[in-house]
């Protein structure tokens, strides 16, 4: 009986031993990129066939914002003047039907009108910044985004991370979006500039 029980404990000390171990080496690898990559940058370029007043309208446009980023449900401002500098705002974000929404607070970093776009967000899970750039091509504009996220402690930074590594998650939702940005753009009829035409460029 007793060597029945020993060799019972040396068949459970290996089982443990291989679950154990790799388990472990796992949980090690998961944090380390936490360690290794405390944020993530990433981008994308797009280039609209619509003179870059207009394009900037259309961005700027609250009414159209469900139209191209993902999830997005509300804005609301919280302080400060609407498209200022320094102005808050709160952002309700829904990423699908079956997740939880949840809030941000954009904070209005820059602004240089037809030009750019600095904004800085924060939630619970981290911090995300996106400056977006708009430069004239003629009567074309291009429009390039530059991001980056950040967890708020070492098990989101982790996840941050393994996403990025694992399907290029953030980067793939920056061009879905971007490019939705574009399809927006080039399809809308609201004219934001009565009186000055088409290309309404100075």
């Amino acid at each position: 009986m007793k060597l029945y029980i020993q060799c019972l404990n040396v068949e459970c000390m290996k089982i443990v031993k291989w679950i154990l171990i790799p388990l472990l080496i796992l949980i090690a690898l998961f944090f380390a990129m936490g360690l290794v990559n405390s944020s993530i940058e990433y981008g994308h370029t797009i280039t609209v066939n619509k003179n870059v007043k207009e394009a900037w309208a259309v961005t700027e446009d609250e009414s159209k914002l469900d139209q191209w980023l993902a999830g997005f449900v509300s804005e609301d401002l919280l302080s400060g003047e609407q498209n200022r500098v320094g102005s808050q705002y709160k952002v309700v974000v829904k990423p699908s039907p079956k997740e939880v929404a949840f809030e941000m607070i954009e904070t209005l970093v820059a602004r240089d009108e037809f030009s750019l776009l600095e904004m800085h967000f924060e939630s619970d899970f981290g911090t995300f910044d996106q400056t977006m750039k708009f430069t004239a091509k003629g009567n074309q504009t291009e429009i390039a985004t530059e991001s980056i996220v950040s967890g708020g402690n070492i098990l989101t930074n982790s996840m941050v991370g393994w996403m990025e590594l694992l399907g290029g998650s953030f980067q793939k939702q920056e061009e879905e979006n971007i490019n939705k940005l574009k399809k927006v753009i080039e399809e809308n009829t609201t004219d934001y500039f009565p009186g000055e035409g088409e290309g309404n460029l100075d």
